[in-house]
């Protein structure tokens, strides 16, 4: 008890020095069991006779790699993430099997919601758009629904792009907008399933520390080739649309002296047809010291 009046006088005097209402100082949560697949996605929570509770005061589980989806249940699951990360829980301690989570979850899909925030992206719903009145039309910085490819059609992926609307799920059963082709399509298959997402988020990998279970160590690395980037993902790939692509910072000295060192043949292997192009670019770097990346031949030599 004089523990708890000693923190509580703590916490009065800390409280005058910060502008937000939080406290600086916190009691240490006891009895707390953890659970960690990787770094940035675990959870802290009570287990007693089969029965698992999340703190009551906050959040107590992280929802890197499940807060970009879309609440996936009726409305009357409010806390949703809490609801998935129970049925984690339970699959670890063996309540339940990977059955139950597809049984549950396979009728549900991966959805997210994002921004049209590039021409390029809003070129995509052209076909949605067409006759429609300007108010039903897609437009600039209106919400959109994606799905997760799951499929691939002529070697591309097929990446639903869907209008906004409040029941996420309902895009699945209608005509979508692959990203790639810019065609209409429709069919549930087209989307991930949502066991699919918990299961492959439970196997995820921490690629930072060498181990499986209890603590681990930190892995050894050796830097094979440096590549400047803004953002944690430097393509498509890696992404779920290319609607914010990483910035890429380019080494505009080393593009030049490579092209200075090509030959025409060189070039040519590269996709530079014309041995005059290639001049041209040679002469632009020698008499103006520069040349721009943004020409569809440079591009070829990047």
């Amino acid at each position: 008890m004089c523990h708890l009046i000693r923190l509580r006088s703590l916490q009065s005097s800390f409280r005058l020095l910060t502008l937000i209402d939080i406290p600086l100082l916190k009691p240490e949560k006891k009895d707390l069991w953890f659970y960690g697949i990787a770094s940035k996605r675990y959870a802290l929570y009570y287990y007693e006779n089969e029965k698992i509770k999340f703190m009551e005061d906050e959040r107590s589980y992280k929802l890197h790699g499940l807060g970009h989806l879309t609440n996936p249940f009726p409305n009357s699951i409010e806390d949703w993430q809490a609801e998935i990360w129970q049925d984690i829980l339970k699959l670890h301690y063996g309540l339940i099997t990977e059955r139950d989570i597809g049984d549950k979850y396979s009728n549900l899909y991966a959805i997210s919601r994002l921004t049209v925030s590039t021409s390029n992206v809003l070129n995509r719903f052209k076909k949605l758009n067409v006759g429609k009145t300007w108010k039903e039309q897609i437009k600039p910085f209106n919400f959109f629904l994606v799905g997760f490819q799951v499929i691939e059609e002529n070697s591309k992926a097929v990446k639903p792009l869907a209008p906004f609307t409040k029941d996420y799920q309902k895009i699945v059963y209608e005509p979508f907008i692959d990203y790639e082709s810019g065609e209409v399509k429709e069919g549930s298959q087209y989307f991930k399933p949502l066991s699919r997402t918990i299961l492959q988020y439970v196997e995820h990998m921490e690629n930072k520390f060498d181990g499986e279970r209890g603590v681990l160590k930190r892995r050894n690395i050796q830097a094979d080739v440096l590549v400047y980037i803004g953002k944690e993902a430097n393509s498509i790939e890696d992404q779920p649309l290319d609607v914010t692509g990483a910035q890429v910072f380019i080494n505009e000295e080393e593009i030049k002296q490579k092209i200075l060192a090509l030959t025409p043949e060189e070039a040519r292997k590269l996709g530079i047809k014309h041995r005059s192009t290639l001049k041209r670019m040679k002469d632009r770097i020698i008499n103006y010291g520069g040349i721009s990346l943004k020409t569809k031949e440079v591009q070829k030599l990047i």
